[in-house]
């Protein structure tokens, strides 16, 4: 397949280690929804995850091409590019529609320029107008299709729209649903909602048919909580996270990055620690 190399060669610089694991910040909330809470200082933020030594990081065209200078070098988070913008987080509020409506901001093609590991795009369903679904799903197909022509993983991600046909978008055969869709489109791996608990999220794992990264969604109540969730997912079998404000709105955003992808990677670390011992006990033998 034309560009495997290349998504097999940048998809090891995100899911890395034995396990294929990923410890991710999504930083690209300013594009859907502006300067909440925790993310008016960009730099600040992107060099929290910096120090923490994460895998990735989901930026917009805007803040990859101004922080460039952040992420240069070896050790640095790899670049996830987000290829859309949706208003889908503002239903409900006294500045959204009805709907989420979604569109392209960039594309693949940029994205290789920019210097981005892999792209990302949402992949809505269940909307009350079926026409959404219908771009949504055209939308990502074409990611799909450029990303394969480029060689660079795509992210999907796949939830159920806001104010759409679904009451409870966290409801597991839902999540689903969703990820096995965007699987068989053409995602190389998915973000989606955790639907709270580890048995539920284990038959979204086991059916998606390519690696299954968590979103955050809104901050919890404590960091205590987000550790907890990360846990849970790792347990489900999921790859890892793609947290946003669960950690860049924590009173100590470079400590909880830090501790969330200590987790992640905790068994690789036992595994290299292991090896060392044996490597040395043969050595004195």
């Amino acid at each position: 397949m034309p560009g495997s190399t290349g998504k097999a060669l940048r998809l090891a610089r995100l899911l890395r280690g034995p396990q294929g694991r990923a410890a991710c910040l999504a930083f690209d909330h300013g594009a859907q929804l502006g300067p909440i809470p925790g993310s008016e200082d960009a730099a600040s933020v992107i060099s929290a995850a910096v120090e923490a030594q994460l895998d990735g990081i989901i930026l917009s065209p805007g803040l990859a091409v101004r922080h460039a200078d952040l992420l240069c070098g070896i050790e640095r988070p790899s670049i996830i590019l987000r290829l859309d913008q949706t208003s889908m987080w503002r239903v409900g509020t006294t500045h959204g529609y009805p709907n989420g409506h979604s569109r392209g901001i960039t594309n693949v093609e940029e994205a290789v320029r920019i210097g981005a590991d892999a792209v990302l795009c949402y992949f809505f369903t269940c909307h009350s107008e079926p026409e959404l679904e219908t771009r949504s799903i055209e939308f990502a197909a074409e990611c799909a299709r450029a990303a394969r022509h480029w060689g660079v993983p795509l992210i999907m991600e796949p939830m159920a729209a806001r104010g759409g046909l679904v009451d409870d978008p966290f409801d597991a055969d839902v999540i689903a649903m969703n990820c096995r869709m965007a699987s068989e489109i053409g995602a190389d791996a998915v973000k989606t909602d955790f639907s709270g608990d580890a048995r539920s999220f284990r038959r979204v794992v086991e059916t998606a048919g390519c690696p299954v990264l968590g979103a955050g969604g809104p901050r919890m109540a404590c960091d205590d909580d987000v550790l907890v969730t990360v846990n849970a997912l790792l347990d489900a079998g999921a790859k890892g996270i793609l947290f946003g404000r669960n950690l860049f709105q924590s009173e100590n955003p470079a400590t909880l990055m830090r501790q969330a992808r200590d987790l992640i990677h905790r068994n690789d670390r036992d595994k290299r620690t292991a090896s060392r011992s044996g490597t040395s006990r043969r050595r004195r033998s």
